[in-house]
């Protein structure tokens, strides 16, 4: 069994929607900007073809559109994300203690001497990535649990990752952050 603890943290929130903007949507947060860019260098073609200025000058727009598109979206996501979390005055307060085992992990949620508890097996997990720092398990539509390295009982991160491997591709795992070699 390993334990872990974690205590929600606005700046760790952010960086878990950043990551899941990025990086877990994939494509889906690309898609736009792509075709933002694509129409601009078909802007500029014809404007070269035609030597319309116009057309140029709409190649630029649409260049600008989606270079910084991504970073409008990351912006108001972290607007929204600090008045959701002044909007709840118990998120700052929240505690998570998690006990992993074989099969699942048994997680209880604290807030202001409340509790709760729940027994999620790693099949009902829909997928763990890791990084350098976290771990952030999804597990449900819009619930993602963030786990840090430095909550998991020393020297366990490696166990860790071997219950999470039950997972198969779910599991998305930096095996160079492994101290020992993954097999």
């Amino acid at each position: 069994m390993i334990q872990a603890y974690y205590k929600n943290d606005l700046a760790e929130y952010k960086k878990l929607c950043a990551f899941h903007l990025f990086v877990a949507r994939g494509f889906h947060t690309y898609i736009f900007p792509v075709f933002f860019l694509v129409v601009a260098f078909g802007f500029l073609a014809i404007g070269i073809v035609i030597e319309n200025s116009a057309m140029y000058i709409g190649a630029a727009v649409l260049l600008l559109a989606a270079v910084g598109m991504p970073f409008l979206n990351l912006y108001m996501q972290n607007v929204k994300i600090e008045k959701s979390v002044r909007a709840n005055p118990n998120y700052l307060k929240t505690e998570q203690y998690f006990s992993f085992e074989d099969k699942q992990f048994h997680l209880t949620i604290r807030v202001n001497g409340h509790s709760e508890e729940y027994d999620i097996p790693y099949d009902q997990v829909l997928r763990v990535y890791e990084r350098k720092d976290n771990f952030y398990l999804y597990i449900g539509g819009s619930k993602v649990l963030i786990l840090k390295k430095s909550g998991i009982e020393t020297g366990k991160t490696d166990a860790l990752a071997e219950y999470f491997r039950c997972m198969g591709k779910r599991f998305k795992e930096k095996a160079s952050l492994r101290s020992t070699k993954v097999a």
